[in-house]
Protein backbone atom coordinates (compact mmCIF):
# COMPACT_ATOMS: atom_id res chain seq x y z
CA UNK A 1 0.00 0.00 0.00
CA UNK A 2 2.95 2.62 -0.51
CA UNK A 3 1.44 3.67 -3.64
CA UNK A 4 -0.51 7.01 -4.10
CA UNK A 5 -3.58 7.47 -5.26
CA UNK A 6 -2.82 10.00 -7.76
CA UNK A 7 -0.74 7.08 -9.39
CA UNK A 8 -2.72 4.70 -9.67
CA UNK A 9 -5.75 7.40 -11.52
CA UNK A 10 -3.60 8.81 -13.42
CA UNK A 11 -4.20 6.75 -17.26
CA UNK A 12 -7.95 7.76 -16.32
CA UNK A 13 -7.14 11.28 -15.82
CA UNK A 14 -5.85 11.41 -19.30
CA UNK A 15 -9.05 10.25 -20.57
CA UNK A 16 -11.17 12.99 -18.92
CA UNK A 17 -9.93 15.90 -21.95
CA UNK A 18 -11.33 13.27 -24.91
CA UNK A 19 -14.21 12.75 -22.71
CA UNK A 20 -15.22 15.76 -21.85
CA UNK A 21 -14.81 16.94 -25.71
CA UNK A 22 -17.14 14.06 -26.72
CA UNK A 23 -20.16 15.16 -24.15
CA UNK A 24 -19.61 19.10 -25.64
CA UNK A 25 -19.64 17.46 -29.62
CA UNK A 26 -22.82 15.58 -28.59
CA UNK A 27 -24.20 18.80 -26.57
CA UNK A 28 -23.34 21.06 -29.22
CA UNK A 29 -23.72 18.64 -32.91
CA UNK A 30 -20.51 18.77 -34.62
CA UNK A 31 -21.29 17.53 -37.80
CA UNK A 32 -19.88 18.97 -40.45
CA UNK A 33 -22.28 21.68 -41.40
CA UNK A 34 -24.65 21.87 -38.56
CA UNK A 35 -25.12 24.12 -35.44
CA UNK A 36 -27.39 23.30 -33.07
CA UNK A 37 -28.28 25.21 -29.77
CA UNK A 38 -28.26 23.55 -26.47
CA UNK A 39 -28.66 24.33 -22.83
CA UNK A 40 -24.41 24.99 -23.25
CA UNK A 41 -24.79 26.83 -26.71
CA UNK A 42 -27.40 28.77 -26.06
CA UNK A 43 -29.70 31.06 -28.85
CA UNK A 44 -29.19 35.06 -29.32
CA UNK A 45 -31.11 36.56 -31.56
CA UNK A 46 -29.53 39.75 -32.84
CA UNK A 47 -32.42 40.90 -35.04
CA UNK A 48 -34.99 39.16 -37.63
CA UNK A 49 -32.52 37.44 -39.90
CA UNK A 50 -29.41 37.27 -37.87
CA UNK A 51 -28.58 35.14 -34.66
CA UNK A 52 -25.80 33.28 -32.60
CA UNK A 53 -25.42 30.01 -31.22
CA UNK A 54 -22.17 30.49 -29.12
CA UNK A 55 -19.56 32.16 -30.68
CA UNK A 56 -21.08 31.21 -34.33
CA UNK A 57 -22.86 33.83 -35.92
CA UNK A 58 -25.66 32.87 -38.03
CA UNK A 59 -27.54 35.01 -41.26
CA UNK A 60 -30.54 33.60 -41.90
CA UNK A 61 -30.29 32.53 -45.30
CA UNK A 62 -33.10 33.74 -48.10
CA UNK A 63 -34.58 36.10 -46.32
CA UNK A 64 -34.10 39.91 -45.38
CA UNK A 65 -35.92 41.28 -42.16
CA UNK A 66 -35.68 45.04 -41.03
CA UNK A 67 -33.05 46.67 -39.06
CA UNK A 68 -32.99 46.52 -35.59
CA UNK A 69 -33.40 50.21 -35.69
CA UNK A 70 -35.18 50.56 -38.37
CA UNK A 71 -39.18 52.08 -38.49
CA UNK A 72 -42.00 51.30 -40.23
CA UNK A 73 -46.13 52.70 -40.88
CA UNK A 74 -48.66 50.82 -39.87
CA UNK A 75 -51.95 50.72 -42.03
CA UNK A 76 -52.83 54.36 -40.46
CA UNK A 77 -49.29 56.07 -41.01
CA UNK A 78 -48.18 55.43 -37.66
CA UNK A 79 -44.90 54.93 -37.14
CA UNK A 80 -43.65 51.68 -35.34
CA UNK A 81 -40.48 49.87 -35.13
CA UNK A 82 -40.45 47.25 -37.11
CA UNK A 83 -36.68 46.07 -36.64
CA UNK A 84 -37.58 45.25 -33.33
CA UNK A 85 -40.62 43.74 -33.59
CA UNK A 86 -39.21 41.42 -36.56
CA UNK A 87 -36.68 40.47 -33.90
CA UNK A 88 -38.95 39.86 -30.86
CA UNK A 89 -41.18 37.67 -33.65
CA UNK A 90 -38.24 35.67 -34.07
CA UNK A 91 -37.18 35.19 -30.35
CA UNK A 92 -41.08 34.27 -29.55
CA UNK A 93 -40.88 31.72 -32.30
CA UNK A 94 -37.76 29.84 -30.81
CA UNK A 95 -38.13 30.05 -27.65
CA UNK A 96 -36.75 28.16 -25.41
CA UNK A 97 -36.15 25.67 -27.67
CA UNK A 98 -33.32 24.27 -29.05
CA UNK A 99 -32.62 25.23 -32.85
CA UNK A 100 -30.81 23.25 -35.85
CA UNK A 101 -29.38 25.44 -38.16
CA UNK A 102 -27.87 23.62 -41.87
CA UNK A 103 -25.33 25.82 -43.73
CA UNK A 104 -22.82 25.40 -47.01
CA UNK A 105 -21.15 27.87 -46.65
CA UNK A 106 -20.06 31.85 -44.62
CA UNK A 107 -21.12 35.09 -45.94
CA UNK A 108 -18.19 37.98 -46.69
CA UNK A 109 -18.87 38.77 -42.85
CA UNK A 110 -18.06 35.60 -41.56
CA UNK A 111 -21.59 34.15 -40.88
CA UNK A 112 -23.04 30.92 -41.58
CA UNK A 113 -25.62 31.00 -44.19
CA UNK A 114 -28.17 29.09 -42.53
CA UNK A 115 -31.46 27.50 -42.76
CA UNK A 116 -32.76 26.84 -39.51
CA UNK A 117 -35.29 25.01 -37.53
CA UNK A 118 -36.96 24.18 -34.85
CA UNK A 119 -37.97 20.52 -34.93
CA UNK A 120 -39.55 20.75 -38.44
CA UNK A 121 -40.20 24.01 -38.70
CA UNK A 122 -38.40 25.78 -40.83
CA UNK A 123 -37.55 29.66 -38.76
CA UNK A 124 -36.48 31.02 -42.43
CA UNK A 125 -39.57 30.36 -44.07
CA UNK A 126 -41.94 31.45 -40.86
CA UNK A 127 -40.29 34.81 -40.87
CA UNK A 128 -41.43 35.56 -44.52
CA UNK A 129 -44.94 33.74 -44.01
CA UNK A 130 -45.39 36.23 -40.70
CA UNK A 131 -44.57 39.18 -42.54
CA UNK A 132 -41.93 39.94 -40.00
CA UNK A 133 -39.07 39.43 -43.51
CA UNK A 134 -39.13 39.40 -46.85
CA UNK A 135 -37.35 37.07 -49.66
CA UNK A 136 -33.77 38.26 -50.06
CA UNK A 137 -33.02 38.33 -53.77
CA UNK A 138 -33.93 35.48 -55.72
CA UNK A 139 -34.76 32.99 -52.63
CA UNK A 140 -37.31 30.54 -52.25
CA UNK A 141 -39.53 31.94 -50.02
CA UNK A 142 -41.78 33.82 -52.96
CA UNK A 143 -44.91 32.14 -52.04
CA UNK A 144 -45.00 32.90 -48.64
CA UNK A 145 -44.10 36.33 -49.28
CA UNK A 146 -46.87 36.61 -51.37
CA UNK A 147 -49.15 34.90 -48.83
CA UNK A 148 -47.92 37.69 -46.16
CA UNK A 149 -48.84 40.48 -48.78
CA UNK A 150 -52.16 39.18 -49.44
CA UNK A 151 -53.35 38.70 -45.85
CA UNK A 152 -51.74 41.64 -44.63
CA UNK A 153 -49.94 40.18 -42.48
CA UNK A 154 -46.27 42.09 -40.48
CA UNK A 155 -44.79 44.58 -42.28
CA UNK A 156 -47.82 44.34 -45.12
CA UNK A 157 -50.39 45.89 -43.08
CA UNK A 158 -48.36 49.41 -43.82
CA UNK A 159 -45.83 50.90 -45.76
CA UNK A 160 -41.69 50.09 -44.93
CA UNK A 161 -38.61 50.05 -47.07
CA UNK A 162 -36.97 47.27 -48.27
CA UNK A 163 -34.43 45.92 -45.40
CA UNK A 164 -31.25 46.21 -48.45
CA UNK A 165 -31.83 49.99 -49.02
CA UNK A 166 -31.98 50.53 -45.57
CA UNK A 167 -29.18 49.65 -45.24
CA UNK A 168 -27.79 51.56 -48.57
CA UNK A 169 -28.91 54.81 -47.28
CA UNK A 170 -27.57 54.22 -43.72
CA UNK A 171 -24.19 53.70 -45.43
CA UNK A 172 -24.42 57.08 -47.36
CA UNK A 173 -24.88 59.01 -44.56
CA UNK A 174 -22.00 57.45 -42.93
CA UNK A 175 -19.91 58.98 -45.48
Amino acid sequence: MGRKLSKIYTPYNRLLIPLFLLVVCAFTNCTANEITSSPLNSVNVVDGDSLEIGTKRIRLMGIDAPEYIQTCKNEHKKVYPCGKISAQYLRDLIGNNSITCKYNEKDRYDRYLCTCYKGNVNLNREMVLSGNAIPYLESEYKAEQIDAKIHKRGMWRGRFMQPRLFRRLREQEKK
